[in-house]
């Protein structure tokens, strides 16, 4: 009796010790603010993010979710304050499947061709359409997401791989999608988020996304990599082989077709 009353009684000790460093380690770590100021001090500063009006990149995709390996290349642009231009394409064959998606800042078509001719084209509204205006912000998930820092919370430390992370929790009240956030603890950049996405059948499958092999061209930190695993399975790896910045984008390639009744932004 009297050993299992110290067993008890060191028990309790430990898990005292281990909940009052925890407890000292949050009190010790950055405020929200003080993470973004961070964020974009190691982002070369604020002046180069104000800086920062177009973006170019292009690269390849890798889908797993076959019995072979599929490529996809790509091509993406983005322009303040919320203009973007993609394209995707698939070989098939010695034909080429090309998905284009223009978004003029208020409306959007995608356009699907096969060898070189069109096939369709569709104005994308309802979520279709909020999926294209998300991907037109610059901002990365942390910085999105810390414009409403009430619904924001400071977690602690969490190791991702072999890096000390600081994980970041959002509130189900966030305008943004992601679920947690988390910052390399040393240049605090994102490491990884996640958040549930729909499947088909209208359950929800969580997805995680990872920053790697991050590089810095002008003065703008990127990552050149990103996997994406969904429900603890890799689907897709992207990597970026070229990312130019401040490229000199005119709005006449955000130009959406007249064919659909749409208005066209020249400048």
């Amino acid at each position: 009796m009297i050993f299992f009353r110290k067993s008890v009684l060191l028990s309790y000790l430990l898990i005292a010790s281990a909940l009052s460093t925890w407890a000292e380690e949050v009190d010790a770590m950055p405020s929200i603010s003080d993470l973004v100021s961070l964020h974009i001090e190691n982002n070369n500063g604020q002046y180069n993010l104000n800086k920062l009006t177009s973006i170019y990149a292009n690269g390849r995709i890798l889908y797993f979710d076959t019995e072979e390996t599929v490529e996809r290349s790509f091509r993406i642009y983005k322009k303040r304050p919320n203009k973007y231009r993609s394209y995707y394409e698939t070989k098939m064959g010695k034909e080429l499947l090309q998905l284009e998606v223009i978004y003029n800042g208020t409306e959007a078509i995608q356009i699907l061709s096969h060898g070189g001719r069109e096939v369709y084209r569709e104005k994308l509204e309802g979520e279709a359409l909020d999926s294209v205006k998300f991907e037109a912000k610059m901002e990365g998930p942390f910085l999105l997401a810390s414009e409403y820092p009430d619904f924001l919370t400071v977690i602690g430390y969490e190791m991702i791989e072999d890096q000390k992370c600081i994980l970041l929790s959002l509130d189900e009240q966030s305008p943004y999608p992601y679920r947690n956030i988390w910052l390399n603890a040393d240049n605090y950049q994102e490491v990884k988020f996640d958040r549930y996405i729909s499947d088909d059948k209208g359950g929800l499958l969580l997805e995680e996304v990872y920053f790697k092999n991050f590089n810095t061209v002008q003065n703008v930190l990127f990552a050149s990599r990103m996997d994406k695993d969904i429900d603890g399975k890799r689907k897709f790896s992207t990597f970026i082989d070229s990312f130019e910045v401040n490229y000199g984008l005119f709005d006449s390639l955000f130009t959406v077709s007249d064919e659909l009744g749409l208005d066209s932004v020249v400048e």
